[in-house]
């Protein structure tokens, strides 16, 4: 009786459970070893009085109550200490946070059943002898599959069909593995292996079955290295170059930038690849001769196969001057396709307005750096790199051996990799998210914020993979800072669920233009819209003007001082850190006019660049005298929605000059410090409002003003006054982020 009620109870907690989260896998440890009997499902394995099981975490705070349980843990992985040679030489690692990737690949068929020529049995990874094999995948999606073959006495043919008889796909030739892709899923898996004319009947002593990412490396080829496994799909190159069956490396670049990618790691040869055993295949194709060049054209047809080949990446580490409709089409239609075209800045050390694939609107270009992660000196540099990597003398795999490159054709594959790793982890999110990722989270390294020599920073692993999941909505060939011009047409990509939606752009704050999302690029004139220098915002809104996506470019942000700011001035210091980190612009004949008093609306701008507000949730202003369409109103708006200004009588009166104690309130609101107790009391004898008296307490005991006897809550505040609190302010901000961290 007790045997079949924990029965009944195991059961229960382990299949009727609502599942909140996904499972993990956990190791319970049961009192004695014949308790295991309960632990019946969704068990993994066992060792004595130990089980793994696969557990959501709702799960086991229910299993852990159970009485013949004694404690369950998570089943925490460890890595072998990596016994690479070259391992200890890769400097770029740890200069992008890179880690093994957790995501590994797994054979589908392991496990399966199959009918070998009419015998039923399950796959465990032996050899098998037939000629036609039958899986049965169930609802399993795969992409690839390969096998392989005990010998080869000549051509072989692989095919695989469904369970009509119609062909998935197919691969002929002499090697003893032939790779097929599989663009569609398909519930049965017919595999026909044959080999006419042969003496002796083959043996497959592998079948491989993979859901995989597929990279593709357009550059010179590869060879057969030691130091690669069996993601390569070899079998399925290309060679535009030479014209030869597979893409054979004749000039080495190929395999150096395949290495980076893709070597084996922890297998005591050479170095370890970015992509580790993560569920990624590298599909390479041959552009490029044996003195490392290639002509458009070839190049075109080696991004059009990676596209017909269903590569979800395609690393084009080659660079050089002048452009082609042929490979500006194809690689437009990629970009459309949702596919991250990854290309080198070039090694020129000149402007890449007129270096191309670089140029090219939606392709991922990529600057190199060296190991003080400064901009390698001989990088390309200008508005169309995105991110950089290292890139200065790299080990990685050759045609014999090793041996280290430098350029921006090393930097290129480490930003390939890590979108590979995101399309895989995060196949749910759409290009331009996973492409979000990288910015939003890459290391700002040369000048403060986006530069055209490293873009917005060297590309960081870890917190790419860990990022909160980004809007879908990016311009795909303006930066923040970069000057419009008056022919450019700029692309605005959106994520397919906004379709349908109404979209406003904000210049300077004010909206210009509202339009109908109604396909994922579109194109505009911003020169049209815009003055030459101006902030750009996009917000994305619903029927109910909710707000479900923005995004924010800046005007560029001038190094020369502002004229009438010496190195004299009390607030010489305030003001050049204000500028430099963008909290302040000045004006338009380049003058800072310090003593002038701030405006209302110039504090609220401040404040909103000083903390890098998101858009509001709704896209309505609280204010009569604050239209939409009235410069700085998206500033205005957001501010109102998080209670930092509030008005008076339904106007927010932004044209009249800011009291001492209007700035104590706005700025102990948008710091949140309004709730947090009040721990000494200085006697500010001339301020008698009971919130203006809160906020400046507040502040004195921050060190935002000083404690005197008199605080002037009625006089104006300039505008050098104002960057002295934001310097502050800033410095605050960067404390409590330190300790969050």
């Amino acid at each position: 009786m007790k045997k079949w009620f924990w029965l009944c109870i195991v059961c229960f907690l382990f299949s009727a459970r609502v599942q909140a989260s996904e499972k993990e896998e956990w190791i319970i440890q049961v009192r004695n070893e014949s308790d295991m009997k309960y632990i019946h499902a969704d068990v993994l394995d066992v060792i004595g009085t130990f089980a793994k099981v696969a557990l959501t975490e709702e799960e086991c705070e229910y299993v852990s109550r159970l009485p013949f349980v004694v404690r369950i843990e998570k089943n925490d992985r460890k890595r072998a200490a990596t016994n690479d040679p070259l391992f200890v030489e890769q400097w770029s690692l740890p200069v992008i946070r890179w880690t093994f990737p957790s995501l590994t690949s797994t054979n589908h068929f392991i496990g399966k059943l199959m009918n070998v020529d009419g015998q039923m049995e399950t796959y465990r990874g032996e050899a098998v002898n037939g000629e036609h094999i039958v899986f049965t995948m169930g609802e399993e999606r795969v992409t690839r599959i390969s096998v392989t073959l005990d010998h080869v006495e000549g051509p072989w043919r692989l095919e695989v069909k469904d369970s009509n008889g119609e062909i998935l796909g197919e691969n002929e030739g002499e090697l003893q593995r032939l790779d097929v892709l599989i663009p569609c899923f398909s519930p049965t898996i017919h595999l026909h292996v044959i080999a006419s004319d042969w003496q002796q009947a083959p043996r497959i002593i592998q079948m491989k079955a993979v859901n995989h990412v597929v990279v593709a490396v357009v550059d010179s080829g590869i060879v057969l290295h030691e130091d690669f496994g069996d993601h390569i799909l070899y079998s399925l190159s290309v060679d535009y170059a030479e014209k030869k069956r597979y893409a054979e490396d004749t000039f080495g670049h190929g395999t150096h930038v395949t290495g980076i990618l893709a070597a084996v790691g922890n297998n005591g040869k050479g170095i370890a690849g970015l992509l580790g055993d993560a569920p990624i295949d590298i599909l390479p194709i041959k552009v490029l001769d044996r003195y490392g060049v290639g002509g458009d054209f070839e190049i075109a047809k080696g991004v059009k196969y990676a596209l017909d080949h269903g590569a979800s990446v395609i690393n084009l580490s080659l660079a050089g001057q002048g452009e082609t409709e042929v490979l500006r089409s194809v690689i437009a239609e990629a970009v459309k396709k949702g596919v991250h075209v990854v290309a080198a800045a070039g090694n020129s050390h000149m402007a890449t307005t007129n270096v191309y694939p670089a140029s090219y609107p939606g392709v991922i270009t990529v600057a190199a750096t060296n190991r003080q992660q400064a901009p390698l000196s001989i990088s390309n540099y200008g508005w169309e790199v995105d991110v950089s990597a290292p890139g200065d003398f790299l080990w990685s795999t050759y045609i014999s051996g090793y041996r280290t490159m430098r350029g921006t054709s090393m930097a290129a594959p480490h930003v390939s990799a890590l979108l590979a790793v995101l399309r895989a982890t995060y196949p749910e999110e759409n290009a331009f998210q996973l492409r979000k990722r990288l910015w939003k989270t890459a290391k700002d390294v040369h000048w403060r914020g986006y530069d055209i020599y490293t873009g917005y920073g060297i590309i960081q692993w870890q917190e790419a993979i860990a990022s909160s999941a980004p809007s879908g909505l990016d311009w795909l060939n303006v930066q923040s800072g970069q000057p419009l011009k008056r022919n450019e047409t700029y692309v605005l990509g959106v994520s397919p669920q906004f379709i349908g939606m109404n979209g406003h752009m904000f210049v300077n704050g004010k909206l210009v233009h509202s339009f109908l999302i109604d396909e994922e690029m579109m194109s505009f004139r911003l020169f049209d819209l815009a003055q030459q220098q101006s902030d750009i915002a996009v917000v994305i809104t619903d029927d109910q003007k909710r707000v479900v996506a923005s995004d924010v470019r800046l005007v560029p942000i001038h190094a020369t001082s502002f004229s009438d700011v010496n190195k004299t001035h009390w607030a010489y210091d305030a003001i050049t850190q204000a500028k430099q980190r963008g909290m302040i612009r000045g004006y338009a004949d380049g003058t800072f006019r310090p003593h002038v008093p701030l405006t209302r609306r110039q504090s609220i701008v401040m404040l909103y660049r000083l903390l890098s507000w998101e858009a509001p949730s709704v896209l309505r202003s609280p204010f009569v005298d604050v239209p939409l369409t009235s410069t700085d109103a998206l500033a205005v708006v957001t501010a109102a929605e998080k209670g930092v200004v509030k008005g008076s009588g339904g106007r927010a009166r932004l044209d009249e000059p800011l009291t001492r104690g209007q700035l104590a309130l706005l700025l102990t609101r948008a710091l949140q410090l309004d709730n947090e107790p009040i721990r000494s009391v200085y006697p500010f004898q001339d301020v008698t409002q009971r919130d203006v008296w809160l906020a400046v307490q507040l502040l004195a005991e921050r060190g935002f003003i000083a404690k005197h006897a008199f605080f002037r809550p009625n006089d104006p505040v300039t505008r050098a006054e104002m960057c002295a609190i934001l310097i502050r302010a800033a410095e605050l901000i960067r404390q409590k982020s330190t300790k969050s961290a």
